[in-house]
């Protein structure tokens, strides 16, 4: 029996998380998608001026040293997806 019970507790948490994610996606979805959007590049934008010296943007700050021990791991794909190439089907969206 309470196994039973169980299995249906657990299917009808499914069944609500569902229907969360569904009027999710109906009605804010576009919305969380450009925040999210917005967000990384913001973030890019802060590291090019902190740490744009590698790509060749001359920045002379005592103060973005201060950031560069919270950026070391993201370097590396922030590099690649700066530098990266773009289709024009990409832009569209």
């Amino acid at each position: 029996m309470l196994a039973v019970l169980s299995r249906l507790q657990s299917a009808l948490h499914r069944a609500k998380v569902a229907v969360i994610d569904v009027l999710k996606g109906a009605t804010v979805y576009d919305m969380i998608r450009d925040l999210e959007k917005k967000a990384v590049l913001a973030e890019h934008m802060l590291m090019l001026v902190v740490i744009g010296d590698m790509l060749g943007f001359p920045v002379s700050s005592y103060y973005r040293l201060k950031l560069l021990p919270y950026w070391v791991h993201r370097i590396k794909t922030w590099k690649t997806s700066l530098l990266k190439e773009y289709d024009i089907l990409e832009r569209l969206e």
